[in-house]
């Protein structure tokens, strides 16, 4: 058994919530439909996550750039309102990335994904130019400076992914990120630009030394990374490997010691997308209770690492390989297609849901949080690494469940305590969707009925009087959660 010991009264340490910080979503015209608004209102009052990232800001459906048949260039800002504003009224920022190259100022005709994002290198300097000029003018009439300089600006995604999200080079790139930085900061100087909002990790010396050498603004270091990777060959994956949890803390130590040696030592550094594994088929690492676990132990190792860490994504309301053709599908989003909570969901809602102050402790898989009252949460979970998952199944794990004491001095009084779990049995929605013979397409009362299987299991309620202690013991199964909620009544 693991015992952990704590003392109310205990050092303590900031909660770091970098993770709330910045979430993503799909591309940015998706955000005009209701469902994906009823999702993101959803997560807003139960979350609250402080800024929103999502591809294609300047992809044709949006319309900010066009040039009609035979006609003038024209700038049209109305969907692109549309967006922004009821982003901002739900408390979401824009992250604003800018991309991907409107077809009208292509040089080419590459690509990617369902919805045909044009990934080739605008064919035209001084029109590209105009276009970041334009639009990032029309923001600070719309929305004033104030607000619009705590936006993040961050140049295209991933293109280190030549052939799939960038057809040219990386030195292309450096010149695209050049003339955008300069032309945000001609606007105003206050903007906060950055980049290179690469995979895996990568450029990011290369970004740093080019920024330096060339004096080019650079007001934040973002990249990617998943737990699952792959080596990109023309657009397809190929040996798609596990690399192990602990993975993902080396490669922000890496990519944060790296920033601090070079000669922008004080940049903050965001990592703009993330998640179990890229497949978008991948169920088991996106839809079951294993990413719920994998998250909050990602999220322990990583605390006060980064300025943002932004999960990929809100919804499945997620068209970058087509509509989901299942209820549950291997999407990215914390809800599904029909806005039914996965595992993933709860925790996030759990770690949200955490005091300010922590209670400093070496405990690898536990969090104790207090509030000024004298109240308790904690967040406590069984992460288990997978063995050579295939991608395409559930992952066969290394170890079974973990039985656990915590034992907490310092409280005095009468005390109400509440505990929610989830697991394989409980607060899984994706699981009871499979008892059900995995319909494809849902009935209004399934949805309904998953809904409710969805909500976390109460699996303890009581009062206690305590006398300065109170033990804590449980079982947990693999990937299994349990929050606890201690509220002193008396």
């Amino acid at each position: 058994m693991d015992t952990f010991h704590f003392h109310l009264h205990g050092d303590v340490q900031p909660l770091d919530r970098f993770f709330q910080n910045c979430i993503g979503s799909c591309h940015a015209y998706l955000t005009l439909r209701e469902d994906w608004r009823e999702h993101a209102r959803l997560i807003q009052r139960e979350i609250g996550f402080r800024a929103v990232r999502s591809h294609g800001i300047f992809h044709d459906l949006v319309g900010i750039y066009q040039i009609p048949w035979g006609g003038e260039r024209v700038f049209n800002f109305q969907n692109l309102d549309k967006i922004y504003d009821f982003w901002l009224s739900i408390g979401l920022k824009p992250f604003v990335e800018l991309s991907f190259t409107p077809r009208a100022l292509a040089s080419g005709d590459r690509t990617v994904f369902h919805y045909q994002a044009n990934v080739t290198p605008p064919k035209d300097r001084g029109e590209w130019e105009l276009l970041i000029r334009t639009f990032a003018t029309h923001l600070i009439e719309r929305y004033g400076l104030e607000e619009v300089q705590t936006w993040y600006f961050e140049v295209w995604n991933e293109p280190d992914l030549q052939g799939i999200f960038w057809t040219g080079s990386m030195e292309e790139y450096f010149d695209l990120y050049a003339l955008t930085a300069r032309t945000l900061k001609a606007v105003h100087p206050s903007l906060k630009v950055g980049g290179p909002a690469t995979s895996r990790n990568m450029w990011v010396k290369e970004m740093l030394d080019y920024c330096a050498a060339h004096n080019v603004p650079i007001d934040f270091l973002s990249t990617h990374h998943y737990c699952a990777d792959a080596a990109f060959e023309m657009g397809e994956f190929s040996g798609i490997h596990w690399r192990g949890q602990k993975a993902m803390l080396h490669d922000v130590q890496r990519t944060v010691q790296t920033v601090r040696q070079s000669a922008f030592p004080n940049l903050p550094v965001l990592y703009t997308e993330w998640n179990v594994s890229p497949i978008h088929e991948d169920v088991y690492g996106k839809d079951s209770e294993f990413t719920a676990a994998f998250v909050l132990q990602t999220v322990k190792d990583l605390s006060g690492l980064l300025e943002a860490y932004s999960y990929w994504a809100i919804s499945d309301v997620f068209e970058e390989s087509g509509p989901g053709l299942t209820p549950f599908s291997g999407k990215y989003g914390l809800v599904n297609l029909h806005g039914i909570k996965k595992p993933v969901y709860h925790a996030f809602h759990f770690l949200s849901q955490l005091y300010d102050e922590e209670l400093v402790s070496d405990a690898p898989s536990l969090r104790v949080t207090r509030s000024p009252e004298g109240n308790v949460r904690l967040l406590t979970w069984n992460f288990v690494e997978p063995v050579n998952p295939d991608f395409h199944s559930d992952y066969p794990l290394s170890g079974g469940e973990r039985e656990e004491e915590i034992v907490l001095e310092g409280l005095q009084g009468e005390y109400e305590i509440t505990c929610y779990q989830v697991d394989r049995e409980h607060g899984n929605a994706f699981r009871a969707w499979l008892a059900m013979g995995s319909p494809q397409y849902l009935t209004a009362a399934q949805v309904e009925q998953l809904k409710q299987t969805a909500e976390p299991s109460v699996c303890d309620h009581q009062r206690l009087i305590l006398d300065g202690t109170l033990r804590i013991k449980h079982v947990l199964p693999p990937s299994g959660i349990r929050f606890y909620d201690i509220r002193r009544v008396g």
